[in-house]
């Protein structure tokens, strides 16, 4: 795998700040270049008082520009190649998905942060947009995701989680390098959903999608990793994070359908779920 530019999107939270934690763990481990994106939307404000005076916007702005470059200035200290892109926007998703295109970004990395609800995320509709329309994979790190260990990032338990649709086809491959840089124990995973079928028909079933998933497998796949295919019953969110958490899991790799998430929408849905409720990031793929 070649991760040569990783963009970091910053809004100076504590979500962005875990997550930029995450990507310089990456940019160690593949030798990448960071590049750390902040748009500045004058349309936010955080009081009243600022709304109404000017100075106090350009005051905020000021402070912006000056984190930024202590950031980038300590990321440098420490041997990490970082850029900063620092624009203004009131569509923060379309600008760093624009910086990404044009940067070529190989991952882009954000934080989100539960608000009011579990599916409800800061970076408001961002993070949301930045999923549906990037075109390399989205490394989303939520609320819920510990702060990783200083030093190169190394994923040692990755689940896999697939409906067998054509955007969890794209994102095997991505498990699957992941899987094979630190020769990682992969679990692929397929829930399906609870019906009133006999259990001799269930039993039918999670045998025929077991051997789905292990198509999903090179047989060359064994010789640098353990990979392990696993099937359950019930609501997919709930599995799949289940299955996360048991398996002590520090990557879920799935695919994301730009038109609707995978399986259901974003509101409400699996994407959200997993996001809000992960103990680890999630890398999507569209």
């Amino acid at each position: 795998m070649s991760l040569e530019r990783i963009l970091v999107a910053t809004d100076f939270s504590y979500a962005s700040e875990k997550a930029a934690a995450y990507a310089v763990g990456i940019a160690r481990r593949f030798n990448s270049k960071l590049e750390i994106a902040n748009v500045f939307d004058p349309s936010v404000v955080v009081s009243y008082e600022e709304a109404i005076v000017h100075s106090m916007l350009a005051e905020r702005k000021s402070i912006s520009t000056d984190n930024l470059q202590s950031f980038v200035s300590q990321l440098k200290l420490d041997g990490i190649p970082t850029s900063l892109v620092s624009t203004e926007g009131h569509r923060p998703a379309d600008a760093l998905l624009e910086i990404a295109g044009e940067h070529q970004a190989d991952l882009i990395v954000a934080g989100t942060e539960a608000k009011s609800g579990l599916a409800r995320l800061i970076l408001g509709s961002t993070a949301e947009k930045i999923l549906r329309g990037a075109v390399c994979p989205v490394l989303t790190v939520g609320p819920m995701a510990k702060m990783p260990k200083p030093g190169p990032l190394v994923f040692k338990k990755i689940v896999y989680a697939t409906d067998f649709s054509p955007e969890a086809a794209k994102a095997a491959p991505i498990a699957l390098s992941f899987a094979q840089d630190s020769a990682a124990h992969l679990y692929c995973c397929c829930v399906l959903a609870l019906d009133d079928e006999g259990l001799k028909t269930r039993d039918q079933l999670k045998e025929g999608f077991g051997r789905r998933l292990s198509e999903l497998i090179p047989e060359s796949s064994y010789d640098w990793c353990s990979p392990e295919c696993v099937v359950e019953y019930g609501d997919a969110a709930d599995q799949i994070l289940r299955l996360a958490e048991r398996m002590e899991a520090d990557l879920i790799v799935l695919g994301a359908r730009r038109s609707s998430f995978w399986l259901t929408r974003v509101e409400g849905g699996l994407t959200a779920s997993l996001l809000a409720q992960a103990g680890c990031p999630i890398l999507t793929i569209c």
